[in-house]
């Protein structure tokens, strides 16, 4: 079909099309999600040249593009600090089951403990005047483990005192 647009003219050709691809999550993915099944480990990938730890893990530094291998990551704790949060208040459909996914619930940005950069997870509050920058969060496991971050760690919970 051809269209006007301005002085020029365009040609336009609308296609639907299934492709079907395969992706391989790569060896430090793969060990991060054996990691987490067999031993409820959370782990990062440390850059061998200036240190930074990635969560979730890499395979190259974002910072000096240096390619890590599985043996550059490092156990991570549960823990760590709020850096931001919103809570969704609206349906969707959830890409992990299909269906609408319960609302209201807590979303939020922080960072584990021993890492250098941020990750965003589910969080279990709803009510934006309980969250405070700064607070610190911990993840909360799944009793059976199927190697899966959103199954396996459904949601981080704010720690009300540390102890």
């Amino acid at each position: 079909m051809s269209k006007k647009k301005g002085k020029k003219d365009y040609f336009e050709i609308k296609w639907k099309t299934d492709l079907k691809y395969r992706y391989s999550i790569g060896k430090l993915a793969v060990k991060f999600f054996e990691e987490l099944k067999k031993n409820k480990k959370i782990l990062g990938s440390k850059c061998p040249k200036c240190n930074k730890v990635h969560f979730p893990p890499r395979a190259v530094c974002a910072e000096c593009l240096v390619e890590m291998t599985i043996d550059d990551m490092v156990e991570l704790p549960p823990k760590g600090t709020l850096a931001g949060f919103t809570v969704i208040n609206y349906p969707f459909t959830d890409p992990s089951t299909g269906g609408i996914r319960p609302f209201p619930y807590g979303y939020a940005l922080f960072k584990l403990d021993g890492a250098d950069t941020y990750t965003m997870h589910f969080i279990n509050e709803t009510d934006i005047s309980k969250m405070k920058i700064g607070q610190r969060v911990e993840a909360v496991f799944s009793e059976k483990l199927k190697g899966d971050f959103t199954a396996d760690i459904p949601y981080f919970r704010i720690i009300k005192k540390e102890g």
